[in-house]
């Protein structure tokens, strides 16, 4: 497990996560400048961009300990018209600066976010919010999670510019904007999608980058986003839920209508196709940047399927953060639409690492389906999805070990099997703390197995 990180870590992630113990230490005073609110923004943080995510992570777990320090029941009550004053006055007074959740740079950065946004709605709170703002923005400055890098780094880098810009800091605001000039063009692909390749998290960055977009140069970035953002949309307009990230994480975004036919985004590796009451999203592209497999799932050439509005062939979701079995059972090859050849695509090594990674491509996409490719230690899996007039047609191979194919299902269809399938229990989490049984038909065995779904 060692060696395989060693390998594939970036110099400035082994750099940072030496120097970890030692900057979060420190808890500088912040800058000097006045706060002034930021009303370029005020439509998006009024809009349900920021409305409550309605998360609800199991109790005692490490991230409901990092919502409550997010600040978002502060915005919330200055959307509404509350009482945000008092809320962040009995915070302050409970959390003072030390080494805790509180004071995490992920949870601060989000803090010096929704603190900025709410005082830039109701202005009366600059007073109250200044001096806690200036003292997150400050920690934040002093440690940038260059050791996970991803959507972390970003959400550290919109900290800076919008702390920089309402405190006319110009050092933080430079700051943040370096960040996002060094990380854009490797976390956003050409295609726009997002490196970590989950469509709800893509989101997450790319609220992150609308709240800068008046003070940094994002704009090709957005464009390129939303674009992503659209196609990778379900019928129902949340995203297809690919990896980690589920209802909860990805804010609702005004987003243009997903155009019919069939859309490829060849760096991200998804296929997405739409026509008459058909919506189907192909996953052919790697689970995750071999550095950062935080969020990956062993799901190389699942695939997702609704007909007629409603859910059919789904991904599991993902419901816990919490390193345990549980988390790996989620994140296995065996509980997604696809074939486990030999076993899982790769090992869980607590709940954030694995490795060694699968090699997974796209072969070749038409008008009719597409072609992917994947391989691990174990064998090799291919598959290819035809959508024909009255029913989607998966057709595997495999070489190597033996097979599983699993198809989860949410939804009623008829579907045939290459050998007859065995039915078994499976559990729906498109939220964190959601646990919803559902089924799933598994085919073993069968070098080749085949399904066919049409609509009931």
């Amino acid at each position: 497990m060692w060696l395989h990180a060693l390998r594939v870590v970036r110099p400035r992630q082994a750099a940072a996560r030496a120097t970890r113990p030692l900057r979060r230490r420190r808890f500088p005073g912040g800058p000097p400048g006045s706060f002034r609110p930021l009303t370029e923004n005020e439509l998006l943080w009024r809009s349900p961009a920021f409305a409550p995510s309605g998360s609800a992570p199991d109790a005692g777990s490490r991230l409901a300990a990092f919502e409550r320090h997010y600040g978002d029941d502060v915005l919330e009550a200055a959307r509404t018209g509350r009482d945000p004053a008092a809320l962040a006055t009995a915070w302050a007074a409970a959390h003072p600066p030390r080494a805790d959740d509180a004071w995490h740079p992920y949870a601060a950065s989000t803090r010096v976010t929704n603190w900025i946004a709410a005082a830039s709605l109701d202005p009366s709170l600059a007073p109250v919010l200044a001096d806690g703002t200036r003292r997150a923005l400050a920690r934040v400055a002093a440690n940038i999670e260059d050791d996970v890098l991803g959507n972390h780094v970003i959400r550290n880098a919109v900290a800076l510019v919008l702390g920089g810009v309402a405190f006319d800091d110009q050092t933080s605001r430079r700051r943040g904007e370096a960040l996002l000039a060094r990380e854009l063009p490797e976390q956003v692909l050409a295609d726009g999608g997002h490196y970590e390749r989950s469509p709800a998290y893509h989101r997450l960055v790319l609220r992150d980058l609308l709240t800068v977009h008046a003070y940094a140069d994002v704009e090709r970035t957005i464009e390129q986003m939303l674009d992503f953002a659209a196609a990778s949309s379900r019928p129902d307009g949340a995203p297809w839920l690919f990896n980690d990230g589920g209802l909860d994480i990805a804010p609702t975004l005004e987003l243009a209508a997903p155009t019919d036919g069939v859309r490829v985004f060849p760096e991200t590796g998804y296929v997405f196709v739409r026509r008459g009451g058909l919506a189907l999203a192909f996953d052919c592209g790697p689970v995750s940047p071999p550095f950062l497999p935080a969020h990956a799932h062993a799901d190389g050439l699942s695939f997702q399927l609704w007909l007629h509005g409603e859910p059919v062939v789904v991904d599991p979701g993902m419901p816990t953060y919490e390193p345990g079995a549980e988390r790996d059972v989620f994140r296995s090859t065996q509980a997604h639409s696809t074939v486990a050849v030999g076993g899982s695509q790769f090992e869980s090594w607590g709940a954030f690492r694995a490795g060694p990674l699968p090699q997974v491509e796209l072969v070749e996409a038409n008008e009719n389906g597409a072609t992917g490719r994947v391989v691990t230690a174990r064998g090799e899996h291919r598959r290819r999805i035809t959508v024909e007039p009255d029913a989607v047609v998966v057709e595997d191979e495999t070489r190597g070990a033996d097979a599983v194919s699993t198809l989860v299902l949410a939804g009623e269809a008829d579907v045939e099997a290459a050998v007859e399938p065995a039915t078994q229990t499976a559990v729906l989490a498109e939220r964190l703390g959601e646990r919803r049984p559902i089924r799933a038909l598994v085919q073993r065995g069968a070098p080749s197995p085949t399904w066919r779904i049409r609509a009931r």
